[in-house]
């Protein structure tokens, strides 16, 4: 009667135990829930992790780790938590139209793609989605669907700015200045503080040779950047390399190395930089920033021919020497990809 007792206290305890843990593990999903509404996505990505390693495959914890995993900016992290639970649930719409916006992070553009479609046989997508798949074909050098689809991005939300700063880009990337133009102009118009849409209006009225123009939004994207928290180098990169065509080099200078400052590991930015130096003669200070283009850079072969130039002028012959010899090769290198590439197309 005694042992009989025992086994059974001892079932009891084993039972209220179990209860205390499945608990617990419930308490844990909730207490995910509630740091990713707080948007403490740290320790919701913690506690959604715990909860899915105690009860593997039993909820949504791994679609709401990645998605606290991506606003922490790991993007590969939450592509790797996501992948399984796409894989046991196919048709959950939030987590593949989310991992297909993962590959895209990911630089991985047609398995991005193939998600995509997927996700819209389960879900019409919206705006924001066919924004991503845009920039999918923009990453694959297809401007062509790239701009379709962010016309069909507008059509189902005309005031998605971020859509419509893109499609500004891809017709800039297209050569229909115009419609860049046009595009540019609304962004500005609704957000008036935005330097990058600002700055590409420069771009794409420079595109037109409507040089007046042009500087006058580069320099209005520059004055916008100044009174902004975070800085951006292209507006004075931008309108330095155009004043440099305008053989206007001594303003030039104070603008490429205002975007060198804000970029010091920017190659372009030191090349047009050590450029401008070399037009006004200053060699020394044009082999400093052109050294640095090559270290950061070193697989540009204009780095290297600029640099060549400049050990001509400083009269160190074997230096220069070894830097056209840099430029031939790489320039005979690219030429050969180029050439296989073309190959592969046909």
């Amino acid at each position: 009667m005694a042992q009989r007792a025992f086994s059974f206290r001892s079932y009891f305890l084993v039972g209220f135990l179990l209860s205390i843990s499945a608990f617990a593990q419930v308490d844990q999903y909730a207490r995910g829930l509630e740091f990713f509404r707080q948007r403490q996505w740290r320790d919701a990505a913690t506690a959604f992790q715990q909860y899915e390693k105690a009860q593997p495959g039993k909820s949504d914890a791994r679609l709401y780790a990645a998605k606290s995993l991506i606003n922490l900016g790991q993007i590969k992290e939450a592509a790797s938590t996501l992948e399984p639970y796409v894989a046991n649930n196919p048709d959950s719409q939030d987590a593949v139209y989310l991992l297909a916006y993962l590959r895209f992070r990911e630089d991985r553009p047609r398995e991005s793609l193939k998600l995509f479609t997927a996700a819209a046989k389960l879900k019409t997508p919206t705006s924001d989605d066919l924004k991503i798949v845009s920039l999918d074909y923009v990453l694959l050098n297809d401007y062509d669907d790239a701009g379709r689809y962010l016309e069909e991005s507008l059509k189902m939300d005309p005031d998605n700015l971020e859509a419509r700063y893109h499609l500004g880009r891809v017709r800039y990337q297209q050569n229909k200045f115009d419609e860049a133009i046009a595009a540019f102009q609304e962004v500005v118009r609704r957000d008036p503080a935005n330097v990058k849409a600002e700055d590409n209006l420069g771009l794409s009225l420079e595109g037109k040779n409507q040089t007046t123009q042009a500087i006058a939004a580069y320099r209005k994207a520059i004055d916008l950047d100044a009174a902004a928290a975070a800085h951006d180098e292209e507006p004075y990169l931008d309108l330095g390399i155009l004043l440099g065509k305008l053989n206007r080099g001594p303003e030039a200078v104070p603008l490429l190395l205002r975007a060198t400052q804000i970029a010091p590991r920017s190659s372009k930015a030191r090349y047009e930089l050590g450029k401008a130096y070399f037009a006004a003669n200053h060699f020394d200070d044009a082999r400093m920033q052109i050294e640095e283009a090559v270290r950061l850079d070193n697989s540009n072969s204009a780095n290297h021919y600029l640099l060549g130039r400049v050990y001509q002028r400083l009269g160190k012959k074997d230096l220069a020497a070894r830097q056209f010899a840099m430029t031939d090769d790489l320039i005979g290198k690219q030429n050969s990809n180029a050439t296989g590439m073309s190959a592969g197309a046909r």
